[in-house]
């Protein structure tokens, strides 16, 4: 098949849509598919992906490590037309996604489209609320010109199906074999001086990174010699460097093996993210052997079970996900089996799988709605 994909984030920007849109390219192109990305300019190390197609942009005043894009649309048809897609895959809903509904429209190819984001709550935490009513009838529109509407969670699915999105499949997640215990090294352990409880993600305020720093200091003597290191990139980097509080520590952004050597060297996961539509840092985390303390909300709940392969704790309550984190540290037994019914919860989502389902849903689409019907 040909794909054309259109999104406003893509490699070398680094986000959970952005990397699980460079997986999905690389899927595909190991099955002998054509891509083509189209998305915004993002200054990176090295040569553009050669698959990316880039519109000008400029950074987003919310959000400056996102670009808003300024699609030049007759542009971006003619590129489409030359590359001949059997479908289109918009994967965000904004300047970008428009331009492939609208490419797609000038071509006659079916769209498919792609929800990744909880902006209800991503609104709640940038307090902006009053968006939502509008917000909605743009997305009920948007997706409205999709043949279908591949959710990443049947917890989203369902949070769409409420708000008149119905018209949804799955597209869920795996984790690869990079993810292991084996990559597990005493030496990244021993530069913190103590057992590593982890976070892996944005650090930025729809991941919840305040509440993690107050259950920390809510730990106070029951975090012991236990040390809390942030792995990521974000706005919030200064916040956490002027917290002042003990045991804290910034790794920066890590990619491929030294990310998957923070996991698997670690000794607790913490991730209090109450906005997230599945969760791949926590799967991830589950892949590398680790127990987990994690939010009780969003996609998360479609793979986490409380005290079968996480702790989870009350969403937006610092009080209890300290209480998880002196739970697992003070009690070796759980934390152990925990971390074994992490590894078997991970090792039954492959990405070839999920890869499989993907490529079923682009030739429903591309075979018109008799067979997507069906």
């Amino acid at each position: 098949m040909r794909i054309a994909i259109f999104s406003e984030v893509y490699w070398p920007m680094v986000s959970g849509v952005g990397l699980t849109l460079r997986r999905l390219v690389q899927g595909l192109e190991a099955r002998g598919h054509a891509v083509r990305v189209y998305s915004a300019t993002y200054a990176g190390a090295g040569q553009a992906p050669r698959e990316l197609h880039a519109s000008p942009s400029v950074p987003l005043f919310l959000y400056p490590d996102v670009q808003w894009a300024f699609p030049r649309l007759d542009a971006i048809a003619a590129d489409l037309a030359a590359f001949r897609p059997d479908v289109v895959h918009v994967a965000t809903e904004f300047a970008m996604g428009l331009a492939g509904v609208r490419a797609a429209g000038r071509l006659g190819v079916p769209v498919v489209a792609s929800a990744h984001t909880d902006y209800e709550r991503y609104a709640a935490r940038y307090r902006l609320e009053w968006v939502l009513d509008a917000g909605w009838r743009w997305l009920r529109w948007f997706y409205g010109h999709a043949a279908l509407v591949l959710c990443p969670s049947r917890v989203y699915e369902a949070h769409l199906h409420a708000r008149g999105v119905r018209h949804t499949g799955i597209w869920s997640r795996g984790v690869g074999p990079a993810f292991d215990p084996r990559h597990r090294r005493e030496a990244w352990r021993a530069r913190f001086g103590g057992p590593v409880v982890l976070y892996v993600g944005r650090l930025a305020r729809e991941k919840n990174v305040g509440l993690l720093l107050e259950a920390w200091r809510r730990l106070g003597d029951a975090r012991g010699t236990a040390q809390l290191v942030f792995v990521g990139k974000g706005p919030l980097a200064g916040e956490i460097a002027a917290s002042g509080l003990a045991g804290v520590h910034l790794a920066g952004m890590l990619e491929d093996a030294d990310l998957a050597t923070a996991y698997a060297s670690s000794d607790l996961f913490a991730f209090p993210s109450t906005t997230e539509t599945f969760g791949n840092v926590l799967l991830e985390a589950m892949a590398s052997g680790l127990p987990s303390v994690a939010a009780r909300a969003g996609g998360m709940l479609d793979f986490a079970a409380h005290g079968r392969n996480a702790w989870l704790a009350d969403p937006d309550d610092a009080d209890a996900f300290a209480g998880g984190l002196a739970r697992l540290l003070a009690d070796a037994p759980l934390r152990g089996r925990l971390a074994s019914g992490a590894l078997a919860t991970a090792g039954a989502r492959s990405w070839d799988a999920v890869f499989d389902g993907v490529v079923l849903d682009y030739r429903r689409v591309a075979a018109g709605p008799s067979l997507l019907a069906a």
